[in-house]
């Protein structure tokens, strides 16, 4: 029987151990602190928009556009909501997550951006969601926000920088690449949630001297840079983030005299990504959606 016992020490110390092991490895995964429904309507007026819900000074029920390409710490509203308001600032709520922002009105000379998102809503910028880490889950139609960094295992990560060295008032940049009739355009972007298409090149990418063929290209007035403007839109190669590729999309290219203007990386393109916004460590997080 002594015999027997003895065995079994070794034994079910040898059991303990790997059960002690397999804890080691087990992989933390981190629950979202709030999931809040987002519409991205393709129906105009608000197609490819990320429109959330969102109460202001716990009064004030009004559809946000959040808009990753809005800098500052001012959240926009129009100007009929003037006499809402005694004071520069006020709080504003989106799911759990509420801050003082300052107001900045939107005037009769920014008609444009209230004819595109509707008088009802306001605009927050990317700075709302500082310190969080954000998923946008297109095909769900929903934001997670983590306080720490979920599972990454099959994403592809890209550095962000900032504009400025404040993060106050400062864009999210990221390089991108895209293709055009062969001719390579490398540049950084403003990640913009508030751009309704694929990828927005400026005047400084010079697509004359690029010998870039404009002769069967689309004209219209479209959602961009806060507004609508003159823009055409041709075929693109490949747009290009990191080491993920999305193929044969249409590029909107404003044209004017926008040579200080960033080019925009817009929500069309974003759509085909499960994204992850790292607000902490300033990374973005892209896994390509099968269709």
């Amino acid at each position: 029987m002594k015999k027997y016992i003895l065995f079994l020490i070794p034994l079910i110390f040898f059991v303990m151990c790997q059960n002690s092991n397999k804890k080691v490895e087990t992989v933390s995964v981190f629950l979202p602190t709030d999931t809040i429904p987002m519409q991205y309507s393709h129906l105009y007026h608000r197609h490819y928009l990320p429109i959330l819900d969102g109460i202001v000074n716990d009064s004030l029920h009004l559809d946000v556009l959040f808009d990753s390409g809005t800098c500052g710490t001012d959240f926009l509203i129009p100007e009929s909501y003037k006499n809402f308001f005694d004071s520069d600032s006020a709080f504003v709520q989106i799911g759990r997550f509420k801050k003082q922002m300052g107001i900045r009105y939107m005037g009769s000379n920014e008609s444009s951006i209230i004819d595109i998102i509707g008088n009802n809503t306001i605009i927050v910028g990317w700075y709302f969601f500082e310190n969080k880490i954000i998923k946008f889950d297109f095909q769900n139609q929903r934001i997670l926000v983590y306080d720490e960094l979920p599972d990454i295992t099959e994403y592809s990560k890209t550095k962000i920088t900032l504009s400025h060295n404040s993060a106050v008032n400062s864009y999210l940049l990221i390089p991108a690449q895209v293709v055009l009739q062969g001719k390579t355009i490398q540049d950084t972007f403003v990640i913009d949630t508030g751009c309704n298409d694929y990828m927005v090149l400026t005047a400084k990418h010079n697509i004359e001297e690029l010998e870039i063929d404009t002769t069967n290209a689309r004209y219209a007035k479209r959602a961009v840079g806060g507004g609508r403007r003159l823009g055409f839109t041709i075929p693109a190669d490949t747009i290009k983030i990191g080491d993920l590729y999305v193929a044969n999309e249409n590029v909107q290219i404003t044209f004017g005299n926008y040579k200080a203007m960033v080019g925009l990386f817009g929500t069309k393109t974003l759509e085909n990504f499960s994204v992850i916004l790292d607000l902490i460590n300033y990374d973005l997080y892209l896994k390509k959606i099968e269709n």
